[in-house]
C-alpha cells in the first residue's frame, strides 16, 4: 500500500459501492475529517478539465465538487453526496404529474442554462442521471461522458451516450455536425416525455416535441428560451386564472344573490330634439301658506310625584359559577406528518437508510438479503393539516410485494400507529438497493409520501 492508499484510508471510511467496473468505481465514502458522507468516483484522465470547470461552479443543481486527486493515469473525484433518488428510481413506485414534470423541467433548465454558459455538454441527460430530493428539488449527476464545446470542430471525437435519449447528431448522424446545447436539449425533451407517459396530450406536449425535433435547428436553442417558452405559459395561465375570479367576484359584488333582472324593452325611441325645445315647461301652482294657530301655552303638563321613578328592590346577583371553558381548537401546522419507527427506533430523516450486520442474514433463492424475522417498522400518522381525515388508506410497497390498508378517520389533532412487519422481506438485492414507500391518500388530501432506500452497510 503505498502513501496516496494510506491517505485515501485514513481520510474516507468507504460506506457502500454503488459501481465498481473496469472503466472506474463509484462509492459513498465517509469524510472523517469534514464528517460528511461524500461520493468517490474514479474518471479517465481526459475529465480532468470538466471536473475543473464544475470545481468551480457554484449551482445548486450540480453536486459540489470538493477534491480531485490525480493519480496512474486516472482521475479521483470527492463530490457532494446527494439525499435522494433518481428518476429511475423514483418511477418504479410513482408517478410524475403535469405540475411535478412542469417544475423538473424548469430546473434542470437553469442548470443546463449555468453549464452551457461554462461551454460544458452534459451528453447523458436520463432519468437515471437526475437526483430528486423528497422535496423535489433536482440535482443532475454523472458527467462521465460531458465535454468541452469547441466552436472549431466538426464533430464529436468520440460517438457517446445513451441510445434512445441522445440525439442524431450525437451518432454521426444526419450530418449535424458536433454536439452543443441543443443536443441537451433534445435528451431533456426525451427524458420528461418518458416521466410523463406515452399517451401524454398535455400543455407541455407541443415544447417537447420541439425540443425533439430531429434537426437541431427546429429545437430550442438554448436552456434560456426553452424555460422562457414554459414560464409563459404558466403565467399566462395563471393570470387566466386570476382575470376568470376577479370577473365572478365583480359579477358577485354588483348583482348579489336574490336580485331580479328585468330584460329591457326591445326598442325605445327617443324623442326628435325638435320636439324637446318646443315643449313648455311651467312651474307648480304656489299653494298659499296657512297661518299655525297653534298656541303652546294651551297645554297643560301634569306634575310628577317627588318619589317617581319608584325604588326597585334589585335581586343580589348569584355568586359566580366555575364554568367549564370551551376546548381551545388545536392550531394545526396545516399537513399530515409520516413517521417511521424501525425496531422501535425513530428512523432518521435522510431517505436513505444504512443497515448493518447484514452479512448473516437470510437470503432468497435469487442471493438478495431479507429482513429477519424479528424486524418491523411502526408508522406513525400524525394529523396536523386543520381538518378530519375522511376514508384514509395506507398503500405499503416493499420491493415487489405491495399492499393496502383500510384505516380509522383521523381529527384533526390525533395520532394514529400502524405496524409493518419487515421480516423475511426484501432488504436489498445483490446488485442495487432496496425500497420502502408508503402512501397515504384520504378524502380531499393530496396524497402523502414517504420513501425509504435501504443499502447494505460495507
Amino acid at each position: 500500500m503505498n502513501f496516496f492508499e494510506r491517505y485515501l484510508g485514513d481520510t474516507y471510511e468507504l460506506v457502500d459501492t454503488l459501481k465498481n467496473s473496469e472503466q472506474g468505481f463509484v462509492a459513498v465514502v465517509y469524510d472523517k475529517r469534514a464528517k460528511r458522507l461524500c461520493v468517490m468516483k474514479q474518471r479517465e484522465q481526459s475529465c480532468l478539465p470538466i471536473y475543473r470547470t464544475l470545481k468551480d461552479l457554484d449551482n445548486e443543481h450540480v453536486p459540489k465538487i470538493y477534491r480531485l486527486f490525480e493519480r496512474a493515469g486516472k482521475l479521483i473525484v470527492i463530490e457532494e453526496h446527494v439525499d435522494g433518488q433518481t428518476l429511475e428510481e423514483f418511477l418504479i413506485y410513482r408517478s410524475v404529474d403535469e405540475s411535478l414534470a412542469e417544475k423538473i423541467l424548469i430546473q434542470l433548465c437553469e442548470c443546463l442554462a449555468v453549464l452551457h454558459a461554462k461551454k460544458i455538454i452534459h451528453r447523458d441527460i436520463k432519468p437515471a442521471n437526475i437526483m430528486l430530493t423528497e422535496k423535489n428539488f433536482v440535482k443532475l449527476v454523472d458527467f462521465g461522458i460531458a465535454r468541452i464545446f469547441k466552436a472549431e470542430s466538426t464533430a464529436d471525437t468520440e460517438l457517446l451516450g445513451t441510445r434512445g435519449y441522445a440525439p442524431p447528431e450525437q451518432f454521426g448522424l444526419f450530418d449535424f455536425g458536433q454536439t452543443d446545447a441543443r443536443s441537451d436539449i433534445y435528451a431533456l425533451g426525451v427524458t420528461m416525455k418518458i416521466l410523463l407517459g406515452e399517451e401524454y396530450d398535455g400543455r407541455l406536449k407541443n415544447f417537447l416535441d420541439k425540443c425533439t425535433a430531429l434537426d437541431p435547428a427546429q429545437r430550442f436553442q438554448s436552456a434560456d428560451e426553452l424555460r422562457a417558452a414554459v414560464l409563459r405559459g404558466k403565467n399566462f395561465r395563471h393570470a387566466r386564472k386570476i382575470f376568470a375570479a376577479a370577473l365572478i367576484g365583480s359579477a358577485i359584488f354588483f348583482f348579489p344573490r336574490g336580485t331580479n333582472f328585468t330584460p329591457p324593452p326591445e326598442e325605445i325611441v327617443a324623442p326628435a330634439e325638435e320636439k324637446i325645445l318646443e315643449e313648455k315647461i311651467s312651474a307648480p301652482e304656489e299653494i298659499p301658506r296657512k297661518e299655525n294657530s297653534f298656541d303652546a301655552s294651551t297645554i297643560k303638563i301634569p306634575s310628577l310625584p317627588q318619589n317617581f321613578p319608584p325604588e326597585i328592590n334589585l335581586p343580589t346577583p348569584a355568586p359566580e359559577i366555575n364554568r367549564p371553558q370551551p376546548p381551545q381548537e388545536e392550531k394545526s401546522s396545516g399537513e399530515v406528518e409520516l413517521k417511521l419507527f424501525l425496531n422501535d427506533a425513530p428512523a432518521n430523516k435522510d431517505h436513505t437508510v444504512y443497515l448493518s450486520g447484514w452479512q448473516s442474514w437470510a437470503r432468497d433463492e435469487h442471493g438478495q438479503v431479507l429482513f429477519p424475522a424479528s424486524w418491523h417498522a411502526r408508522l406513525r400518522v400524525d394529523n396536523h393539516s386543520g381538518k378530519n381525515l375522511i376514508n384514509p388508506r395506507l398503500a405499503v410497497n416493499i420491493g415487489q410485494d405491495k399492499k393496502k390498508f383500510d384505516m380509522p378517520a383521523l381529527a384533526n389533532g390525533q395520532s394514529f400507529e400502524f405496524d409493518i412487519p419487515l421480516g423475511n422481506k426484501l432488504a436489498s438485492p445483490v446488485k442495487g438497493s432496496g425500497h420502502l414507500q408508503i402512501i397515504l391518500e384520504a378524502q380531499g388530501l393530496p396524497q402523502i409520501f414517504l420513501n425509504k432506500t435501504f443499502r447494505l452497510l460495507k
